[in-house]
């Protein structure tokens, strides 16, 4: 059974390199789309980025989704494609920035 999943997800957690950064959490917003060979449970998924996301207290939007990527890969080794975006929406006044990760296995 192939898998095709997209999730949006919408949580605090301290990321960032500026020292306030470091000690207020803030918003964050997950997309992320997902194939595999096998069956994925979103809500897994779900609650295995959150946990990540607050474990890590990651300094860069990239590096958070490096690491997220190698980690849903190693626990999902059927997964065929994930494209991951992570955005920061109350970091700068009108604007929504963030980065964007697509890795084809």
């Amino acid at each position: 059974m192939q898998s095709h999943i997209k999730i949006n997800l919408k949580f605090k957690c301290i990321i960032g390199l500026l020292d306030f950064e470091r000690i207020q959490k803030q918003t964050i917003l997950i997309e992320l789309e997902a194939k595999s060979k096998k069956f994925l449970d979103y809500a897994k998924l779900c609650t295995r980025i959150k946990k990540i996301y607050k474990k890590k207290k990651f300094k860069t939007i990239e590096n958070s989704l490096k690491y997220v990527c190698k980690n849903i890969k190693t626990h999902h080794k059927k997964i065929t494609f994930i494209t991951i975006t992570c955005y920061k929406p109350d970091i700068i006044e009108n604007a929504k920035v963030g980065a964007t990760l697509t890795k084809k296995y």
